[in-house]
């Protein structure tokens, strides 16, 4: 209705859909770009499931352990996530993100994920540099080379807003 009170019929704007489909191109670009970034720390060899778990699967950043869960490299979205630069978090465990809330309870199944050399998914509390808490939604796969030794752990880590 228009302020008089009478309806009337608002077409849908050019731009409305100019910016749904720059959008769904920008996220599209830093996947292929991720894509690119990943196949280079990793030498080439992904397999098509992860290239397709990339492609698919909805994530802010992205972060690639050693066998030991130092990490190795993270995505620009790691930044813009947590407020860690890249040299910042290199080298670490990615349970320096977890403080005093976070679950005992996740923090054991991660590692029972991890030490099994399995697939994980999950939510967990993890902080920023400044200090703030966030839900985290990680999904992590082990990456195997091809004499099936295990190489490096890949997560995709989402945050999810709290109502």
């Amino acid at each position: 209705m228009n302020v008089e009170g009478k309806k009337f019929i608002s077409p849908l704007l050019c731009f409305d859909i100019y910016s749904e489909y720059y959008r769904k191109l920008l996220e599209q670009l830093r996947k292929d770009a991720d894509v690119r970034q990943v196949k280079s720390i990793l030498k080439g060899k992904i397999g098509d499931s992860i290239e397709d778990l990339i492609q698919l699967e909805t994530y802010d950043a992205l972060v690639i352990t050693d066998p030991y869960q130092n990490i190795v490299w993270v995505s620009d979205g790691f930044q813009e996530m947590t407020g860690y630069p890249k040299k910042h978090v290199l080298g670490k465990r990615p349970s320096f993100l977890q403080g005093p809330r976070t679950s005992k309870v996740s923090r054991q199944q991660i590692r029972n994920g991890l030490e099994q050399d399995r697939h994980f998914a999950g939510s967990i509390l993890n902080y920023r540099k400044n200090g703030e808490s966030y839900l985290c939604q990680i999904k992590i796969v082990p990456i195997y080379d091809s004499k099936s030794v295990l190489v490096n752990f890949l997560a995709l880590e989402k945050e999810l807003l709290v109502a």
